[in-house]
């Protein structure tokens, strides 16, 4: 008996940042993680993971407490 087969998706952080500035410019707000899982196709914990590098990278910023507010500072070169 064959187990499950899964597809894996590499998500660059590249990718996610444009993703969420294209979300951004057609809805006129900023994306859930879950509406950047569906978008780019992977998992929510691999978005979870390069939304950190982002952050941590200076790349977005999160405004706290408040959901759909990543804010794009500034963009890779």
């Amino acid at each position: 008996m064959v187990g499950s087969v899964f597809k894996y998706k590499r998500l660059e952080n590249q990718e996610l940042l444009e993703t969420i500035k294209r979300y951004i410019v057609q809805h006129g707000y900023s994306p859930t993680v879950r509406d950047l899982a569906k978008l780019t196709d992977t998992g929510v914990g691999t978005v979870h993971r390069h939304l950190n590098e982002l952050i941590y990278g200076g790349y977005i910023k999160v405004e706290q407490p408040r959901r759909r507010v990543l804010r794009v500072v500034k963009d890779y070169d």
